[in-house]
């Protein structure tokens, strides 16, 4: 079953029909599809001319077979190309479309007539302008037969989308900053900002007032954002604040007013997902614009440890390691760097539904958090080497750590959050179907008996 620019092998002799097989080739491209054809789109092989065409007609999504007056060339004494190229199409499956000629036949072909005919329901052509008008017409019959075999099957398909709830009102409140103070507050305690922004400036005004608090809010048109309640005046971040103004705001009539405001509303989501990730040892890693796991621990000699964490993988224990030390090779006391599991993130609403995407990845960090300036090609042979169960796991790994299950203590250093509740990852009848040999090939073999199963019940996550 094809899923992009079907290829269509063209299958005939060639010298006594060149205007034939050139009607086939705009045929083919008017109708949608790819022509194979040796002497127009068959590039050059370092292999004999008889495999490189049967080869082809393996690799090709439909079969057709023009019947001129020539038998043609027989490479081993026996049956023709055309006829072996014919019997590979049968042996693997293809759709098999065929045009006869009013040609006078020789012999051999007047036999491989007989041998076709009673197979298939076949159309005969008087010129090469009546045959391009009908594999025109038998191409785009066949293409929409199987389009629409292809669209009105589904199956389930899981994403890497989790639905994600948060809370159904945002407050709002302006600020109430003494610049000159804050400004005053900064020498005091040596740190100079170039250009201070009003976060900057909020940011100092709490350090000011002795007040540490999350920084899952944001400044929004010289404003405050945030889930907390600004109208609660023992919150701290009130402190900071022209109480008279704070008002609560319905949030999907907030990220629904513009394109702006929607991308403020996820700007604050992010926010949020950091303040979440904080507690579970989960850094922001800015210059990358990822997530990564950093380690907890160090020895009795102030170096990291590297970092595991014990999880359920459907009924059954694992151990997934998400920091590796890798030591100095001309001093083993150092560090050279730390690799860690990381991941993409975004937000994405349909339907009024939002959706968390995670995209798994891996950082090099040195031992003070900046990332690896040397580790590019590292990560290019993680991913070359990596195969799509390797990147299924981590997906599920990161998903079952971010949301442990109600009913049970997953992971011990988890706390929750109030503001952004993850869900499972999201299931969708998806259409079209997609063969799963296009990716189930690409894994080890033992990965591949595990997933072959003809009804379809294979389960991705315990494995």
């Amino acid at each position: 079953m094809f899923i992009t620019q079907p290829r269509v092998f063209i299958s005939s002799t060639i010298v006594d029909l060149p205007n034939e097989r050139k009607a086939a080739l705009k045929a083919v491209e008017k109708a949608g599809g790819f022509p194979v054809m040796s002497e127009f789109t068959m590039e050059a092989q370092s292999t004999d001319s008889l495999t490189a065409c049967l080869d082809k007609v393996k690799s090709s999504d439909i079969y057709v077979l023009i019947l001129g007056g020539r038998y043609g060339w027989q490479p081993e004494g026996k049956e023709s190309i055309t006829e072996m190229e014919y019997q590979t199409a049968l042996a693997n499956k293809l759709p098999v479309l065929v045009f006869n000629t009013t040609y006078p036949k020789e012999p051999l072909q007047k036999q491989f007539e007989g041998r076709v005919e009673p197979s298939w329901f076949r159309k005969t052509v008087h010129d090469a302008f009546e045959l391009q008008d009908e594999i025109e017409k038998s191409l785009k019959a066949e293409f929409e037969k199987k389009q629409n075999e292809y669209f009105n099957n589904t199956e389930p398909v899981y994403s890497n989308l989790v639905k994600i709830s948060f809370p159904e009102y945002v407050y709002v409140a302006d600020l109430d900053i003494d610049k000159k103070a804050v400004n005053d507050y900064n020498k005091e305690r040596g740190i100079y900002i170039k250009k201070p922004t009003l976060k900057d400036y909020a940011v100092s005004a709490l350090y000011m007032k002795d007040i540490s608090f999350p920084h899952d809010w944001i400044i929004w048109n010289k404003k405050i954002l945030t889930f907390h309640d600004l109208q609660d005046p023992a919150l701290p971040l009130t402190k900071i604040i022209d109480a008279g103004t704070a008002e609560r705001l319905c949030c999907d009539e907030f990220y629904s007013t513009s394109p702006d405001d929607m991308s403020t509303f996820k700007y604050l989501l992010k926010k949020c997902l950091e303040a979440k990730l904080h507690k579970l040892r989960i850094k922001w890693i800015r210059d990358e614009k990822l997530f990564a796991f950093i380690p907890t621990q160090k020895d009795d000699k102030d170096r990291w440890q590297p970092r595991s964490i014990e999880w359920m993988k459907t009924s059954k224990k694992a151990t997934r390691k998400v920091v590796d030390i890798k030591r100095n090779l001309k001093n083993k006391e150092e560090i050279f760097d730390m690799r860690c599991l990381a991941f993409r993130t975004h937000f994405e609403v349909f339907d009024q539904d939002w959706y968390l995407s995670i995209k798994p990845e891996w950082v090099f960090l040195w031992s003070d958090f900046r990332v690896s300036s040397i580790a590019y090609k590292n990560i290019q042979w993680l991913k070359k080497t990596e195969r799509n169960m390797h990147v299924f796991n981590h997906f599920n790994f990161i998903l079952r750590y971010l949301q442990p299950p109600a009913s049970a203590s997953m992971f011990d250093e988890y706390r929750n959050y109030p503001f952004l509740s993850i869900g499972q990852i999201e299931k969708f009848d998806f259409a079209p179907i997609v063969p799963d040999n296009v990716w189930v090939n690409l894994e080890e073999q033992g990965t591949q008996k595990k997933l072959s199963d003809e009804s379809g019940n294979v389960d991705l996550f315990g494995l």
